[in-house]
């Protein structure tokens, strides 16, 4: 009991001691105005509820241990709202607007002569081409056809256009009279267009491509059949034996045979160009087996007048004109170049000769592979084309 009210005497004591310094501060005359301080404020409260608690006997908590602070916000990018930046543009494409030309061209078609048409030495004709106006401005008659360059033809240096207006998206057609050159060969004539200002102007994207005209000047050909001379033909053979009939090969006896053909060309102009031969030896018939023991049988010119023993050939011959290997090429009809050189090399004279053989004189076999050219009332044909100036 005595130790209970010596324990709550000092607690009294104590509180007593609190309440007059708290008092203090408040008498008039003792007035200081002390700058805030929140934590020593904090720090006597702490000391006093202490005491009190040591004198009731109270323990009061370890204070708490200090803790890593949280890490500070990362900056974020400010969104451009947030900032007040306008966005970054996009690239936005740059439209140029070009304007028409005032005049352009572009061709639809050829109306009349289409490229390569054949035409006669001298002989007049009429181009046509269909033109489009692609251009802002309207053709007028102070619009003109020019001739460019290339071949003329005979046309105009200029061609005043007599077809009335033409306005953008209409196309017109635009003719010139020309005559085909005398000399044989192709030919070519470039055109353009003319404003009343004198602007020359074509067709294409940029406006300077001419259009043209191309032709062929051809002569006129004729056409003659010549039939081999049978009072000329015949064969020779390698004994020296002459013969009228055309056989080549080789005997039973193994004597080689050499044919010789013979055809009247007078009928045929002095100044004639050949064109064209169409050689036609199918008549004839065969002993043996000529072509499979003796080769190919060829075909070359030769001048040998009235037929006698010196014409067998007996080297090694040069210049084949034709060969045929089989029984049946032999009785197609070939159309060959050699033959025309052969041909207009003769023209002029009276007489066109050729002599046929075979690749190898003969075979040792004691049989006649042999074959028979046109036998009676047959014919070996040329059939020549060609034209005089």
């Amino acid at each position: 009991m005595t130790c209970f009210l010596r324990r709550n005497s000092s607690i009294i004591t104590l509180l007593l001691l609190a309440s007059i310094a708290l008092a203090a501060c408040n008498f008039p005359g003792f007035r200081v105005t002390p700058t805030p301080d929140v934590f020593a404020t904090s720090a006597a409260a702490t000391v006093a509820m202490r005491l009190t608690l040591a004198a009731l006997g109270t323990q009061l908590p370890p204070p708490a241990q200090p803790t890593t602070p949280p890490p500070p916000p990362q900056p974020t990018t400010p969104t451009p709202t947030e900032t007040g930046l306008s966005p970054t543009p996009t690239n936005t494409p740059t439209i140029t607007v070009t304007e028409t030309p005032c005049d352009r061209a572009s061709f639809v078609k050829d109306v009349t002569i289409p490229d390569g048409t054949n035409f006669a030495p001298g002989e007049n004709f009429t181009k046509t081409w269909r033109l489009k106006n692609t251009g802002s401005c309207t053709w007028t008659s102070g619009y003109s056809l020019i001739f460019d360059h290339g071949d003329s033809m005979g046309g105009p240096a200029s061609k005043q256009l007599t077809t009335g207006t033409v306005a953008t998206g209409q196309t017109v057609d635009v003719s010139v009279d020309l005559t085909a050159p005398n000399a044989s060969g192709t030919y070519k004539g470039y055109w353009k267009l003319r404003n009343p200002s004198g602007v020359v102007f074509g067709i294409g994207s940029s406006g300077d491509v001419a259009f043209y005209v191309e032709i062929d000047v051809v002569q006129p050909t004729a056409t003659i059949e010549l039939n081999h001379i049978i009072a000329e033909c015949g064969s020779v053979r390698s004994d020296g034996s002459v013969l009228s009939v055309k056989n080549v090969g080789d005997t039973t006896g193994d004597v080689s045979s050499q044919a010789f053909v013979s055809f009247d060309i007078s009928g045929i102009p002095s100044n004639a160009t050949i064109t064209k031969v169409v050689t036609d030896f199918s008549p004839h018939d065969m002993l043996g087996d000529p072509f499979g023991d003796l080769g190919c049988l060829d075909l070359f010119k030769q001048d040998y007048g009235a037929l006698d023993a010196g014409d067998y050939f007996g080297g090694v011959p040069s210049g084949r004109l034709i060969r045929w290997c089989s029984s049946g090429h032999l009785s197609s009809a070939i159309t060959d170049n050699d033959m025309i050189t052969a041909l207009q090399s003769k023209v002029g004279t009276n007489r066109f000769q050729l002599r046929l053989q075979f690749q190898t004189a003969l075979t040792a076999d004691a049989e006649a592979d042999m074959v028979r050219l046109a036998g009676p009332g047959k014919h070996l044909k040329l059939t020549v084309t060609y034209y005089t100036p």
